[in-house]
């Protein structure tokens, strides 16, 4: 199996990552994944708000640039990674229960730039927040192993 796929779908059955930021921010998993296309379901917690009792934009921030990350891995190649070149985040309602419903996407994907945007639903299914960024495809430092 190729590498990013691997990745995804072990992200996808719940393996832990071993990732410094992914496990202290605690990030969510994924429901599931396409090509272009990945779903993520994130609990909200309290301690992660800010004094007016709603979700810290930043981490919302942290939250869009993971989601948009993993849409990315979806159509890179083996010899392939990315870094995000620009994050843009819009918020149009509080977030301050329940579960945010997450869902990214590649819109395109060129030779050297990948955009994506993601959406975020609260549990009333309204639009919380919309987030979109370029990644920069880069050559991946080890195609010979993970």
């Amino acid at each position: 199996m190729k590498r990013w796929p691997r990745i995804l779908d072990s992200i996808a059955s719940g393996k832990p990552e071993r990732i410094p930021f992914v496990e202290t921010l605690h990030m969510p998993g994924l429901l599931k994944w396409e090509p272009g296309h990945i779903w993520q379901d994130w609990q909200v917690r309290e301690d992660l708000f800010h004094p007016r009792g709603a979700l810290f934009g930043g981490y919302l921030a942290a939250l869009a640039d993971r989601a948009l990350g993993l849409a990315t891995m979806t159509v890179l190649e083996d010899d392939e990674a990315f870094t995000t070149a620009d994050l843009n985040v819009s918020f149009f309602r509080a977030v301050s229960s329940g579960t945010l419903h997450i869902e990214a996407e590649v819109i395109h994907r060129g030779r050297s730039l990948i955009q994506v945007e993601a959406t975020f639903i609260r549990d009333d299914g309204k639009l919380a927040a919309k987030a979109s960024a370029s990644q920069a495809v880069i050559p991946h430092p080890d195609s010979s192993s993970d």
